[in-house]
């Protein structure tokens, strides 16, 4: 008997009205009508007062469908009992190792454990530092992290995650740069500036930023001043006037000083969607608990 049918048949008793009970349940009348009477048939009873219900369409139970009320009340609360206490006994993991990179901006940090405070506010996170993405990775396989905060692709087939931000590239100039009061860009308005970068060796998807100014006329190559492994530094050159940067759509470059974020967009003033940057919350597979897979929910409902 599934319990989806005694949580019709209960809310079907308490409205006495299937119109009601519909609109309480989030299901068409149809359907609901469809399932009691599929309940009745498992049950081999009628549940309902039958001449009442197609004379008058009103909904009155009958003194079996009294008696099964309470029995499936009952086993309703049974079966909420027991998932609840499964649910303690499988969230009693206090402590969740996240390891995260220097290029993230800080507010992703944030944006992580507003997700994880407010969902268990119980849980203790700590945070673990690493050079680079794919250090985090390598931390993961080797279990000195629960989760881990890494770019797409993942280098190891045994890790696996929920995406947490997807995006595209924009453009990072110093505040004194002549382009920095132009409401957006388009690639051909770069074609002869200088640029700051993160390590190609690090980066995921420096080919793809290579063919979009290809694409654009241009090629970047021998126009790259700087390479960094930090957002932060990347940032700090930019505002220095050292060189222009790309720079994902989601991370937030309003508190940086001295630097001013541009959108990329089309000739037609769409936006530039060549280049897609997917950042996402990643575990070993082999390693999930019930409190990983739980927290790897909640950021899947969060991005």
């Amino acid at each position: 008997m599934e319990l989806r049918r005694l949580r019709y048949y209960v809310a079907v008793a308490d409205e006495l009205h299937f119109g009601r009970a519909a609109k309480r349940l989030s299901v068409s009348q149809p359907a609901l009508s469809q399932q009691i009477k599929l309940l009745e048939a498992e049950v081999g009873v009628d549940l309902f007062l039958q001449e009442k219900l197609k004379l008058l369409h009103k909904v009155e139970l009958t003194v079996a469908g009294k008696f099964f009320l309470e029995e499936a009340r009952t086993i309703l609360l049974s079966s909420e009992k027991a998932i609840e206490a499964t649910r303690k006994i499988g969230l009693a993991q206090k402590e969740i190792k996240l390891g995260t990179y220097r290029m993230m901006i800080r507010s992703r940090i944030l944006d992580i454990l507003t997700v994880c405070s407010q969902q268990f506010p119980t849980l203790d996170i700590k945070i673990v530092e690493f050079s680079t993405h794919l250090a985090v990775q390598d931390a993961l396989m080797a279990g000195t992290v629960d989760l881990g905060v890494t770019l797409l692709p993942v280098k190891f087939h045994q890790l696996n995650g929920v995406d947490f931000k997807t995006g595209y590239v924009k453009v990072l100039l110093s505040d004194k740069h002549p382009l920095a009061n132009e409401k957006s860009l388009r690639l051909e308005q770069l074609i002869s500036e200088k640029w700051v970068d993160i390590n190609r060796s690090i980066h995921t998807v420096y080919d793809d930023l290579e063919r979009m100014c290809n694409k654009a006329g241009f090629s970047r190559e021998g126009a790259i001043v700087q390479e960094v492994s930090s957002i932060e530094l990347l940032s700090g050159l930019v505002s220095l006037g050292i060189g222009i940067a790309f720079v994902p759509t989601f991370f937030d470059t309003s508190a940086i000083r001295g630097v001013v974020s541009k959108e990329l967009v089309n000739a037609d003033g769409s936006l530039l969607t060549d280049v897609v940057i997917k950042a996402a919350i990643c575990y070993k597979q082999s390693s999930l608990t019930p409190t990983l897979q739980a927290l790897t929910n909640a950021f899947n409902l969060y991005s």
